[in-house]
């Protein structure tokens, strides 16, 4: 006797979202959503898109750090001390201190600074940045991507549960049958059911309800999954606009040079590679110009007063005390670590050169994705049909064996085979179904496309 288990929740749970989402409930109002509108809800409030979004602006402000270069630069310095009378000529031999009078001394000193070219490290920098945040921007796109075919995954996989209950109802019934007629015939003693033929067919009765329990749980599983990776909170309603799994697509799979040309175009992961190798050479630019100088124009003003001290005429005598000087200049500024720029320049050479081994990477793995994702739509396809037909084959066999065993022909074991084979077909039917949808979704994502 054969013994069907539907693995359906450890499926579910190897297949449940690896990172946490958040939203906020909808007043409690019900959703009835396709798999669409789940994915596009999905990545509205995904909070692994908020994560990948916050990078780009991350990242805008470090450009704008960049910029900040050319802008003018201020500092100042002010403040108020007491100070003693001094009486006698500022540039005499000796004064006179008098610690009985005091009175306050102001001091002034502010720097404009300007400045005017940077050798073209800034320019390098500035480049650097604009290129990372196009690689954000692209990674963010991914992620989208990613989440929407998450959402898409978990909804056909609570359809495959959902869609198992009721087969699993219709079998349950089949073997009431089946065993009220062995109770009866057994407890009547007519010889016809055996010990044994009762015990296989309570040993089958109990295998079915843990299948059963299986498919329920499954279904609560995959929908709670589903509303996580929403960003729905597990008390929010949510309906489903398909009951069970819809019928395969009648578009046929598009062919291969086809997709592979989609792919080419539309995974984000190309835009990262080539933004990320014009980042890298930048920056690598940019750590090698670190020992360039920076040319400036700045004013200079320097003030100081003292009722205390006599004020100075002499402009050759330097007096701290009472003075006013101003003045404009051009300025070379040198900041010189030669041993780091070189380190930091082969640090940026290094990266440009992981870039380089994704990017050969990714031109032979992203077709094999492409690939790979349409065969196993493809077979899906022809699963589907082949399970089909043997469901079908199945019912027949169920059907036979139980019209036997209720007209005394047949015996248990043809019953639950028979009830076993059925609901294994009908399961493998399912499965395939469900392969082939989670399939489609995938062209959609390995070609860039997936995102709602």
């Amino acid at each position: 006797m054969r013994v069907l288990l539907l693995p359906v929740l450890a499926a579910l749970i190897a297949a449940a979202p690896a990172a946490a989402q958040t939203g906020e409930p909808q007043n409690g109002a019900v959703r009835r959503l396709n798999a669409d509108q789940c994915a596009a809800l999905a990545v509205e409030a995904s909070g692994l898109v908020r994560e990948a979004d916050a990078k780009v602006q991350d990242w805008k402000g470090r450009l704008a750090e960049v910029e900040s270069v050319f802008y003018p630069k201020l500092w100042g310095l002010g403040f108020v001390a007491p100070m003693f009378r001094v009486r006698g000529s500022p540039i005499a031999p000796d004064v006179e201190r008098d610690y009985g009078q005091w009175g306050p001394y102001l001091h002034l000193e502010a720097a404009l600074a300007q400045p005017l070219y940077t050798f073209g490290r800034a320019a390098a920098g500035e480049k650097a940045a604009e290129e990372r945040i196009a690689v954000e921007r692209a990674r963010a796109r991914q992620v989208r991507n990613t989440v929407a075919l998450e959402a898409r995954r978990m909804y056909f996989m609570h359809l495959y549960a959902r869609s198992m209950i009721p087969i699993l109802d219709s079998a349950r019934k089949t073997l009431d049958d089946a065993l009220a007629t062995a109770r009866r015939e057994y407890e009547a003693g007519t010889g016809k059911i055996s010990r044994a033929d009762l015990s296989r067919l309570e040993y089958g009765s109990a295998e079915l309800d843990k299948q059963r329990v299986r498919a329920r749980i499954g279904a609560e599983l995959s929908l709670a999954a589903l509303k996580h990776t929403m960003g729905l909170p597990q008390e929010a309603q949510l309906e489903l606009a398909d009951e069970r799994l819809p019928q395969p697509p009648e578009a046929p799979l598009p062919p291969l040079a086809e997709l592979l040309q989609a792919a080419a175009s539309g995974r984000p992961e190309w835009a990262q590679i080539e933004h990320g190798k014009q980042a890298a050479i930048s920056l690598e630019q940019a750590e090698r110009l670190a020992n360039a100088p920076v040319l400036f124009a700045a004013g200079q003003v320097n003030a100081d007063w003292t009722a205390m001290r006599p004020d100075a005429k002499n402009p050759y005598a330097w007096d701290p005390y009472n003075r006013l000087n101003a003045g404009v200049a051009l300025g070379l500024q040198f900041d010189l670590d030669p041993a780091k720029a070189n380190a930091k320049a082969h640090q940026a050479e290094a990266l440009g050169q992981q870039v380089e081994g994704l990017e050969r990477f990714a031109s032979t793995g992203i077709p094999l994705e492409v690939r790979k994702a349409r065969d196993e739509a493809e077979q899906a396809q022809q699963f589907y049909e082949l399970a089909t037909a043997g469901s079908k084959a199945a019912r027949k066999w169920m059907v036979f064996a139980a019209a036997a065993w209720s007209t005394g022909t047949g015996d248990a074991a043809d019953v639950l085979e028979g009830l076993a084979a059925w609901v294994q077909s009908k399961n493998g039917e399912m499965e395939s179904l469900r392969d082939l949808h989670i399939a489609r979704a995938s062209l959609l994502y390995v070609t860039g496309r997936h995102q709602p």
